[in-house]
């Protein structure tokens, strides 16, 4: 859903980072978590997993809004939720590491809203205009109350508000105009978190807090999971608005923040974990097929995290940073593309062909949105810009 820093930036505030470390008091010192900053996260692979993940959510999104059969087997194969769940991990893991090493509370907003909101402004701005141009009412109509209702709610992240541009996409089986973004309102929640988690931590104890928080997620997700099993026959996941409420209960914040929390405590323990890569990559593998024949996802959160640790940190597969970051692009543009192509009639072409023009749009779309836009914002610490002056010429 997400689109954060991934490597280091420059070191300050050690009272800060030192007091995140530390426990709640004297007689759990010896014994309580540690918060640890400033492990060396220079040789990483999360700006790979993430482009991988973002892809996996728009392949989902090919079958999902196209209903072609000739693409069935992408629901055996793929999965948008796993993919938005490691998406909440890293975020966790990145976005608490980003808070500590920031200078202020002010510092690290700013570097947020840097990150996330110029692109985000980008597509929903430009699609609202562009979009007119697909609509079938009247251009008077069209840019009515309707259209400045989707423009200030979407712009708020408010999707749910305002779903879709008056007489877009109509003819489609969902008319939303962007339907991936509901993540982003959750994203930016875990944003105004962090400082508040990590004051928590500071006044309470890391490990309280870290246990109350994911206990408490943990019984949102599930209870409200029960209670949708039991109310609903529609899918958790569902692209319409048919779930009923338990089941748009059980995808919110609260339940979200386990494994925004899960990535928080790969940052905490890294230290540790780093030195068992191979014993991680055991237990998360025996805990995937216990959840995948037994549990049915109520596992999820821990092999999720394993596999997002164990990709991300086990082998280095290089720099890949120093070409960019396209995997938030991939992830806000794929859905209009999509829906516009099948308005086109391009589903009804050649399920290959259907692909490989969608793929080809979304990968070019993406290679402006970073290079015109996101690119431009980035603080001058970014390890982008750092990378992308290091990259061999």
């Amino acid at each position: 859903m997400p689109m954060t820093e991934t490597k280091t930036v420059s070191s300050h505030q050690e009272t800060l980072q030192s007091a995140a470390v530390k426990s709640d008091d004297s007689r759990s010192t010896q014994k309580d978590s540690k918060v640890r900053p400033a492990a060396d996260f220079n040789k990483n692979n999360l700006d790979c997993l993430r482009l991988m993940l973002a892809s996996t959510v728009a392949l989902f999104h090919f079958r999902a809004l196209s209903e072609l059969p000739a693409l069935s087997s992408f629901d055996r194969f793929l999965s948008a939720p796993f993919a938005v769940r490691s998406f909440f991990v890293i975020s966790g893991l990145l976005i608490f590491r980003s808070y500590t090493r920031s200078s202020s509370v002010s510092s690290y907003f700013e570097k947020r809203v840097r990150r996330i909101y110029p692109a985000y402004f980008t597509v929903i701005v430009v699609a609202a205009i562009a979009l007119c141009t697909l609509s079938t009412v009247p251009i008077s109509h069209y840019f009515g109350f309707g259209f400045w209702k989707y423009l200030g709610a979407n712009l708020l992240f408010l999707n749910f508000l305002a779903p879709s541009l008056p007489g877009v996409f109509q003819s489609n089986s969902i008319t939303a105009v962007n339907g991936a973004l509901w993540t982003l309102k959750i994203e930016a929640v875990f944003y105004l978190s962090v400082p508040i988690i990590h004051y928590l931590c500071k006044r309470l104890g890391t490990k309280q807090v870290m246990l109350a928080i994911f206990s408490l997620s943990c019984l949102w997700k599930y209870g409200f999971a029960y209670l949708a099993t039991r109310g609903a026959s529609h899918g958790l996941f569902s692209l319409d608005s048919s779930r009923n409420i338990y089941s748009q209960l059980e995808v919110q914040f609260p339940a979200q923040l386990a494994y925004f929390t899960a990535g928080i405590l790969l940052l905490l323990y890294f230290d540790k974990l780093k030195h068992h890569s191979l014993a991680i990559s055991v237990i998360t593998a025996c805990l995937y097929l216990v959840d995948h024949f037994y549990t049915h996802g109520i596992l999820d959160i821990f092999w999720i995290s394993g596999l997002v640790f164990v990709i991300g940190f086990w082998r280095y597969l290089g720099n890949f940073s120093k070409y960019g970051d396209f995997s938030y692009g991939v992830y806000i543009v794929h859905w209009p593309i999509i829906q516009t192509l099948i308005v086109f009639g391009a589903a009804k072409l050649n399920p290959a062909l259907f692909l490989m023009i969608g793929i080809s749009l979304i990968t070019l779309t993406a290679f402006l949105m970073w290079h015109l836009v996101e690119n431009r914002f980035l603080a001058s610490s970014s390890h982008y810009r750092q990378a992308s002056v290091k990259a061999p010429a």
